[in-house]
């Protein structure tokens, strides 16, 4: 994460700025000015904290499971440090640590702990709160519409309350409502809804002037702690560079492309071997003016034969090269079938690609020698 202060403040500020003034919204989709500055002031330094939060997880409308939760965050230097303890029926208890460079996730019930590095790959464990929350509503902001509802308490606390409802009907990810904290811009308590289920999330106790002692972000476990390396896992199952020639080897059969002269530009191709879970693919990714345009993916596994009957709200069958597929249009755009034994996707990148052209893409593809 970068730190430059000025620019951030001035990027958070944009970026919020524009989520709720810069769009043809209703009238209460609009913060007030004085909201707008509280939140470039909130991200100037954000605070340590300690926090405890209840989780609720509800199915049809009925409370499946429920969790206690507790963090320690250090705010205070160049490298943000965590602690957090979850504990559920289900799962036991489950401890993740972050010092600043190596996370360590331990799980009681299990004696087994998971490690790893901090590494770009793992930025979002190294941000802070508003940062996190604002990229959110970003993200959100593609396929909700955002509303400002106004001033309200919670647990004694004075917050701004926001809505997302989806733009689109049967969105996988469904209604989207924050309370957020007026003086630090903090969420302390959400709901989030997706397909049949409900998360509610809520801070019950909260203290920004934490005593915080160093022990607390590093993890010492016993003897009899079964211990995995997360580094050296995913170098194992890491991506290669590669090309055609060896993913049609890796799949055993010629796999289709899209040929040089379709307009599109073979930008790169990745084999990926996850031998855990008896899963291989092959990443082609594909550009148009020097942009990436979709990604077609090869999948292989033993699992190829097998018809998954599982539809996601957003998803609608369709006829692709002759075989039946499907085509999810949410806040991601992928359009799926199988054939000669392989499963295969296109992952829509451009936002300007429709379907209709994807298909033919599809239709121009070719097995590979």
């Amino acid at each position: 994460m970068k730190s430059k202060k000025i620019f951030s403040i001035i990027l958070g500020a944009a970026i919020v700025s524009s989520l709720f003034v810069g769009c043809n919204l209703h009238k209460d989709t609009i913060i007030p000015e004085e909201v707008v500055a509280k939140v470039v002031k909130a991200s100037e330094k954000p605070k340590s904290y300690y926090g405890e939060a209840k989780l609720d997880i509800y199915e049809n409308g009925s409370l499946k499971e429920s969790g206690l939760y507790k963090e320690w965050v250090d705010n205070s230097g160049n490298k943000i440090k965590r602690r957090s303890e979850v504990e559920s029926k289900a799962d036991g208890k489950v401890i993740t640590t972050n010092d600043g460079d190596k996370i360590t996730i331990y799980m009681e019930k299990d004696k087994k702990a998971l490690t790893s590095k901090v590494s770009d790959d793992l930025s979002v464990l190294n941000s802070n709160y508003k940062d996190q929350f604002i990229k959110q509503l970003g993200i959100i902001s593609k396929t909700h519409e955002l509303t400002f509802k106004g001033e309200e308490t919670v647990k004694s606390m004075k917050t701004y309350h926001i809505l997302a409802k989806p733009k689109e009907k049967n969105s996988l990810i469904g209604n989207q409502e924050f309370w957020i904290e007026e003086e630090n811009w903090f969420v302390i308590k959400s709901s989030s809804e997706s397909n049949n289920m409900r998360i509610d999330q809520e801070y019950t106790k909260l203290d920004f002037s934490p005593k915080l002692d160093a022990n607390l972000f590093v993890q010492k476990l016993s003897p009899d702690v079964k211990i995995e390396n997360l580094d050296s896992s995913t170098a194992q199952n890491k991506g290669t560079s590669s090309n055609l020639k060896d993913g049609a080897k890796m799949a055993g059969k010629p796999i289709l492309h899209l040929p040089e002269d379709k307009g599109y530009k073979l930008k790169s191709v990745t084999t990926n071997n996850f031998e855990k879970i008896n899963h291989k693919e092959v990443e082609q990714t594909y550009e148009k003016n020097e942009a990436v345009s979709f990604i077609l993916t090869t999948i292989i596994s033993d699992d190829n034969s097998k018809k998954d009957d599982f539809k996601l709200p957003n998803e609608k069958e369709i006829t692709i090269r002759g075989q039946k597929g499907t085509f999810m249009d949410d806040s991601i755009k992928v359009v799926c079938w199988s054939e000669n034994g392989l499963n295969y996707s296109i992952l829509i990148q451009d936002p300007k690609l429709t379907l209709e052209e994807t298909k033919k893409i599809a239709e121009s593809l070719v097995f590979t020698n």
